[in-house]
């Protein structure tokens, strides 16, 4: 009776199996998830290029000595900005600061998916 058992639970395990798998590869590769995953390498891409001098590897701001000291992107201050707030900065350039204006090396993809990375990093 117990090997019985023990039968009928394995081979419900394994029917569930394809169930759950393809469920999850679904999930993960679907082209909306892909999409994301490649504006986000592509945002980090862009932000080691331009930002990382300045703003540090992880965004603390800490990487370049001037007076204010660049923003630490992963604070709350930053992170409570609106997206429009943020790419109007990187865009323009933020009064006060040393912060530049990136409109003519970036484009609006390019500053999205920047966006999208400095997002990440508080995260």
């Amino acid at each position: 009776m117990t090997s019985r058992f023990i039968v009928l639970g394995v081979l419900f395990v394994l029917s569930c199996q394809p169930v759950a798998h393809a469920a999850s590869e679904q999930k993960e590769g679907s082209p909306q998830t892909l999409r994301e995953h490649y504006n986000l390498q592509e945002g980090k891409h862009l932000y080691e290029q331009y930002c990382r001098f300045c703003h540090g590897e992880q965004g603390k701001g800490k990487a370049f000595d001037v007076t204010p000291p660049p923003a630490d992107l992963t604070s709350p201050a930053v992170q409570q900005k609106s997206d429009f707030e943020l790419t109007q900065i990187i865009h323009g350039d933020e009064q006060g600061t040393a912060m530049g204006a990136w409109k003519w090396a970036l484009s609006d993809k390019d500053k999205q998916n920047v966006l999208q990375y400095i997002r990440s990093l508080a995260r």
